[in-house]
């Protein structure tokens, strides 16, 4: 009799823990995803229109929830301007070409998402009838917003995803830009592999770059080779970085640049030497004791 007995609490004990565990399990899954990020994704990621002027246009752009947890975003408009050569995007300062913000209207400023579902944007392009002919540009965006639920020890978080917008204005347009050489320094000490190449848009509208960007060895094997295509900005002058970012920090390398932009096109080569920097200075060490030594040596 105490056996059976003992035999029942045990299992009405292994129960209540299983029952525990379950309920533990689903109360951290219902944690996790209330705590998980927003995942926010934005198709496509860049607008380009012609237009006349004072032409209306309507648009729209997708946004997708594909995270485990819904949320609410807002969507506006910004300029869109770059700062240096190494093109650092600009979201606030109002240049004189960054105003296509100003045409946008948005149906709706705000949208629900429930995890696993997407929308549709829909806004309206209106240009002035005054806009100067060429390139505009601005930018589109969604961001996310905090849940209004939080308590003092849950930090808000936004994410913010983004649409480029390149409008050109029928009229007077000048399409005109210029190249400096590849830069391909031979001495490199670390990877990434680099190359640059500079150019300098001197027209009222943007330009595609379009270029290709190839390493081989000295037997002229290839090892690395990617293509690829930048816009410059009107009034700007672009410094476009290329990177072969998984190079070894040993060995000698035949690099070659090719360019083409406005019917035009350019091709550079050069040799690169990727090796640590303690290597070159063992290098000047060696080299100057022996510099040194032959010094002695005559004045002997």
């Amino acid at each position: 009799m105490i056996y059976k007995t003992t035999k029942r609490l045990l299992a009405a004990v292994l129960s209540m823990g299983l029952l525990l565990s379950c309920v533990s399990v689903a109360s951290y899954a219902a944690e996790d995803d209330q705590t998980a990020p927003e995942n926010i994704t934005m198709s496509p990621v860049k607008k380009r229109y012609s237009f006349k002027a004072g032409e209306t246009k309507k648009d729209s752009f997708k946004i997708i929830n594909d995270g485990k947890r819904g949320y609410t975003f807002v969507v506006y408009a910004r300029p869109y301007s770059v700062r240096t050569e190494n093109y650092l995007p600009d979201f606030t300062t109002e240049a004189s070409n960054a105003d296509v913000y100003q045409w946008v209207q948005f149906d709706a400023p705000s949208y629900e998402l429930d995890p696993g579902e997407s929308v549709n944007v829909e806004y309206t392009v209106r240009v002035p009838k005054e806009a100067a002919p060429g390139g505009h540009y601005g930018v589109l965006f969604a961001e996310t917003q905090p849940d209004e639920e939080t308590n003092g020890n849950v930090v808000a978080r936004t994410k913010r995803v983004g649409a480029i917008v390149y409008a050109n204005v029928d009229g007077e347009i000048t399409k005109r830009g210029d190249a400096d050489a590849a830069k391909i320094d031979f001495f490199q000490t670390e990877p990434p592999l680099q190359a640059t190449q500079s150019f300098q848009n001197s027209g009222n509208t943007d330009f595609d770059v379009d270029f290709r960007f190839t390493v081989s060895d000295i037997f002229g094997s290839k090892k690395y080779d990617s293509v690829g295509t930048y816009t410059v900005l009107p009034n700007t002058t672009r410094n476009v970085l290329m990177e072969w970012k998984q190079a070894p920090w040993f060995g000698l390398y035949k690099v070659d640049v090719t360019s083409k932009y406005l019917g035009k096109s350019s091709s550079y080569s050069g040799f690169v030497l990727m090796s640590p920097l303690w290597v070159y200075i063992v290098v000047v060490v060696v080299v100057g004791a022996r510099v040194a030594y032959a010094i002695r040596q005559r004045r002997k």
